[in-house]
């Protein structure tokens, strides 16, 4: 449970570090990659008989196993046409790891932009508590970013913004209503949710076909090798349907039914790169 402490630079700084750490966390795709350190330069997605650079995953011959810290994140850029709230959420939280606070609060912005609503709460709380370098305290736009996140109906947001807005003053409150209506037209789930999901839906139709003739995939820093396109997608449709959940004003198509079944027999040797 979130607690907002009266006297407190060090509770709310550890709410917001909290916030923080938990972007990217539960998404494999981007965890798996974590102890990579620079983008790649070839296409990241590629859909049967890719034959994938190994250079990229070999430890270094001083240290094998490396430890991986927030500094050390790397995101994959194959993620980001699919999932690119969770892309920028991972980008985020690796700029956080390496101190440079401006780029953290863009890419926070940019997954709040794909309806990330852990990227909104995380801005709200920055803004709100203003602990933060970089990050000057701004109480009503910090409201405003909690009201966001707590349109989806999640307890830890939606007691974040009771918590907040039960400490503003009536000016601020009035600043954060007016930055709310227009923030919301960019950012409100019944516009930014049904953005990520038509981008969603448009970047997995490859993987899908893939997946349907039993082909495989190759997404760039995500593994050294091409995997079964059906695992890829059933993993990036659970994705998508963790991150859409309990969205309000929109529709999510869901994982296609021939999905929840066994992985089809039959090979292809159709390639498609993206």
């Amino acid at each position: 449970m979130l607690r907002w402490g009266n006297d407190s630079g060090k509770s709310m700084s550890k709410n917001t570090l909290l916030a923080l750490g938990t972007l990217a966390t539960m998404l494999s795709f981007t965890s798996i990659a974590a102890a990579q350190t620079s983008a790649p330069s070839s296409p990241s997605i590629t859909v049967n008989g890719a034959k994938p650079d190994l250079s990229q995953y070999e430890p270094a011959p001083d240290n094998p196993n490396p430890p991986v810290s927030d500094k050390d994140i790397y995101c994959p850029t194959a993620l980001e046409p699919i999932l690119p709230g969770d892309y920028y959420a991972c980008e985020a939280r690796a700029a956080y790891g390496n101190d440079n606070y401006r780029k953290m609060i863009e890419m926070l912005r940019e997954s709040a932009y794909w309806a990330n609503k852990d990227a909104q709460y995380t801005l709200g709380l920055a803004y709100f508590n203003g602990d933060m370098p970089d990050v000057p305290e701004d109480r009503p736009l910090g409201l405003a970013w909690l009201a966001l996140a707590a349109e989806r109906k999640n307890q830890q947001y939606q007691l974040a913004y009771a918590s907040a807005r039960a400490k503003v003053t009536t000016q601020e409150y009035q600043q954060a209503l007016k930055l709310w209506r227009q923030m919301r037209l960019k950012y409100a789930d019944n516009v930014a949710a049904k953005r990520a999901i038509r981008r969603f839906n448009h970047a997995i139709e490859p993987i899908d076909d893939s997946a349907r003739e039993n082909g495989t995939v190759y997404l760039r820093g995500y593994a050294p090798y091409s995997q079964s396109a059906f695992s890829v997608a059933n993993k990036l449709h659970d994705q998508a349907t963790t991150d859409f959940e309990n969205t309000e004003g929109t529709v999510v198509v869901g994982k296609p039914e021939w999905l929840h079944g066994q992985q089809p027999a039959s090979a292809s040797s159709t390639s498609t790169t993206q």
